[in-house]
């Protein structure tokens, strides 16, 4: 299933940092957390964010979410898929829900005066 995501999430997973901080969490925690927590070894190959990115009300939020490093976990590809699944996050309304709520959240702070920004 694909995954619809905003430009703001696109560019985050695509930055520098993002890159830099993934590999150090895998370093720091190279098998799943979720297996091990059920007494599994596997290798993680994922790093999730256990609070959503696109949950943040603007962009500085959003980056503040996906670059701490208390909010990542490391999983194995099962893993990250049911954490997914579970939460119904691959669902291409859900993403659209958190759009229109972010747009909301806009419109009520700026009055619904001018365009929103690109970003949202």
């Amino acid at each position: 299933m694909v995954m619809a995501h905003s430009r703001l999430y696109i560019k985050l997973m695509n930055s520098r940092e993002w890159r830099l901080l993934r590999a150090q969490k895998l370093t720091d925690q190279p098998l799943c957390e979720m297996c091990w927590a059920k007494g599994y070894v596997r290798a993680a190959q994922c790093v999730h964010h256990i609070i959503e990115v696109e949950s943040g009300r603007n962009e500085q939020e959003c980056r503040d979410i996906c670059y701490r490093y208390s909010n990542l976990q490391s999983l194995c590809y099962e893993c990250h898929q049911e954490v997914h699944k579970a939460r119904g996050s691959y669902k291409r309304d859900g993403h659209q829900q958190r759009e229109n709520e972010r747009l909301q959240r806009w419109i009520a702070k700026h009055g619904g005066k001018s365009e929103p920004p690109a970003s949202l």
